[in-house]
């Protein structure tokens, strides 16, 4: 199927490692141009090199979202290389463990600000540029943790409240051609990620975490929540807006 991604500027925070990796792999496949944003230069970089010796046109810049002038700057640069956006990714995020009573108020700040509010600052920017031209698509990479209970309680307020925008987005940008939906991943198992590290230190834990949470009896793979994600940017997806499509291999208990 032709998902007509072709030469598309597509957008995508935290894109040098984990799903933001695969998510950029997957829209390569598709003929997209990139523009990729990570904290971490170094490996950015070294990933902004494979996808140019795959043939992707790609621009690649270290940037903290939290930062609205990081954010601002960083857009910027891809409409001047692009000359528009097709596409915005919102898959900066990270969990602050900690309880209530563990958890400043600062650290509930910080995580808002990077699972949230990030999201809220690249969205206004890219829709300014989307509404030039009456199209455009927003996907928010949220997690089964923002429909249900389960996470760190500011990991899971916060991707609620992601959720809770893109449905509020949707109905507000619908009119001017811009569609925003949400993916909900449930646990996804990489090399060096946080999941890797925990079954590593306890083998025990990764024994009856699958036994109890996973029917597949597996994690997720990266790729298994990419190929959603770049349907869902597509013209394929045309009425598909202001959904929350889960991708966890049945491990969430919500209804709907």
């Amino acid at each position: 199927m032709d998902l007509g991604l072709a030469g598309k500027a597509v957008l995508i925070s935290g894109a040098s490692r984990g799903l933001g990796r695969a998510i950029a792999l997957a829209f390569a496949e598709e003929g997209a141009r990139l523009s990729l944003c990570a904290r971490g230069a170094d490996v950015l970089s070294q990933f902004g090199d494979e996808l140019k010796g795959r043939g992707c046109e790609v621009l690649c810049e270290p940037v903290d979202v939290t930062s609205l002038a990081q954010a601002g700057d960083w857009v910027k640069k891809s409409v001047d290389r692009f000359g528009t956006v097709d596409v915005l990714v919102n898959n900066a995020g990270g969990a602050k463990p900690g309880s209530l009573s563990e958890l400043s108020q600062a650290g509930w700040h910080e995580a808002f600000e990077l699972n949230f509010f990030s999201a809220v600052a690249l969205s206004r920017l890219c829709a300014a540029e989307m509404e030039k031209h009456r199209s455009g698509a927003i996907i928010n990479i949220s997690s089964i943790y923002g429909r249900e209970a389960g996470g760190p309680p500011s990991y899971n307020a916060s991707k609620a409240a992601l959720i809770s925008l893109t449905k509020m987005l949707a109905r507000e940008l619908a009119p001017k051609g811009i569609r925003v939906n949400s993916i909900a991943p449930g646990s996804i198992l990489y090399p060096g990620g946080s999941w890797e590290r925990r079954f590593k230190a306890d083998p025990a834990f990764e024994r009856d975490f699958i036994a109890h949470d996973f029917p597949a009896g597996r994690l997720g793979r990266p790729e298994e929540v990419a190929y959603p994600t770049v349907f869902l940017a597509s013209e394929r997806a045309s009425w598909i807006a202001g959904a929350c499509l889960p991708v966890d291999g049945a491990q969430g208990r919500s209804l709907i």
